[in-house]
């Protein structure tokens, strides 16, 4: 009779156990009408391919070869609802160790990303609490509804993007949610400073400054461009300021398509990589002109080769020359990348700055210009 008391007692305690942990994803279906890749212009490469997995299922093999200073992932639909659990967890294991971005599309079509490391040779747990996703600093979907909190009840997209330089190979076994939710969800873009700044956030410019870009010295390697494999394009130059004898000003033209990224990076002060030096800066002053309001994301790496960003507030496009202002203290650590030589761990220090990136948000086909970039 205690055999069968306990018999059932263990019946009882299954399903209990299993309801805090659902499969997301068990790599079983993967095909090119539900999964596809992005990379950098400057040569990054990535594969992927279902293989065996541990535990006897089925597992994601990134195979990548990443240029230094460059990018690549995959992005994967999927139909799910996280809003019960606290975590995503699957066993990992990758070639070379190093960080690994995720990113989430949640019911309000915003999207979130979150960091973590892949350190082992072998199948190891790794675990990403829902609470460590913050919004994505570069990409907002055309489709998203602002202002709400993170929403994974209908998450409908999973996004792998492995930072390692060079080749490696990194495998993902079954994704699943497990955990319970955490009762205070994550916040907005509304509600978060750090993400999205606002103009009037930020203190008015006064002083001189420091001029971070000067158009007028460029020469033809003194700025790139970058963009996804979905056809998003990104084209610059300079042309002669009518209003400013002798100096020029930045001019862009550029198509996003939807889910795609694009933009260009920057040499700051000039020609060499010597860079600018912000030590006591507090704002960062843009002079931008477009005839359609358009959203801005810029980046800067800071003395340890960081890499920060924000989005600036969206233009009006007024078709007149419009001043932007945002605290240098409201860029956060772009999740998306960690240059190789970064240190890691140090506190953000713009005294000595060498690289800026511009990379529009605005889906579509837009033109816009740069006059001056000055911290104060």
């Amino acid at each position: 009779m205690n055999k069968i008391l306990s018999l059932l007692l263990a019946a009882l305690l299954l399903p209990a156990s299993a309801a805090f942990a659902a499969v997301v994803e068990d790599w079983s279906g993967i095909a090119s009408g539900n999964t596809g890749s992005f990379a950098d212009s400057n040569g990054s490469k990535i594969d992927f391919a279902q293989e065996a997995g541990p535990d006897g299922g089925k597992a994601l093999k990134l195979t990548t070869n990443m240029v230094q200073g460059g990018y690549c992932g995959i992005w994967h639909n999927i139909t799910a609802d996280l809003s019960k659990n606290g975590a995503l967890q699957f066993k990992a294991k990758s070639s070379v160790p190093g960080d690994m971005q995720i990113a989430l599309k949640d019911a309000f079509n915003v999207q979130y990303v979150s960091k973590v490391t892949i350190s082992s040779k072998d199948w190891a747990v790794v675990q990403v609490p829902f609470s460590s996703f913050a919004k994505d600093p570069y990409y907002t979907p055309p489709d998203a509804i602002a202002g709400h909190p993170m929403d994974l009840s209908k998450t409908s997209g999973i996004n792998f993007q492995p930072q390692m330089a060079g080749a490696a190979v990194v495998e993902i076994g079954a994704v699943e949610a497990t955990g319970t939710a955490s009762a205070a969800p994550a916040a907005s873009s509304a509600s978060t400073s750090s993400s999205t700044a606002s103009t009037s956030s930020a203190a008015a410019p006064t002083g001189a400054g420091v001029l971070v870009l000067d158009f007028g010295s460029w020469d033809a390697k003194a700025g790139g461009t970058f963009q996804d494999s979905q056809g998003s394009t990104f084209v610059f130059n300079t042309k002669d300021n009518p209003n400013k004898k002798g100096q020029k000003y930045l001019t862009c033209t550029y198509e996003l398509k939807q889910g795609g990224y694009c933009g260009m990076w920057c040499r700051t002060g000039g020609n060499d990589w010597k860079g600018v030096t912000l030590g006591g800066a507090k704002t960062l002053s843009l002079s931008i002109y477009d005839k359609d309001p358009i959203s801005l994301g810029i980046a800067m790496q800071d003395k340890n080769n960081n890499q920060y960003v924000i989005t600036l507030p969206t233009t009006k496009g007024s078709g007149k020359w419009e001043t932007v202002t945002v605290n240098l203290a409201d860029f956060t650590l772009d999740p998306y990348y960690t240059p190789p030589t970064a240190i890691k761990g140090a506190p953000k220090d713009f005294s000595s700055c060498s690289n800026f990136n511009f990379q529009p948000k605005t889906v579509g086909k837009g033109t816009f210009a740069v006059d001056s970039v000055i911290a104060r």
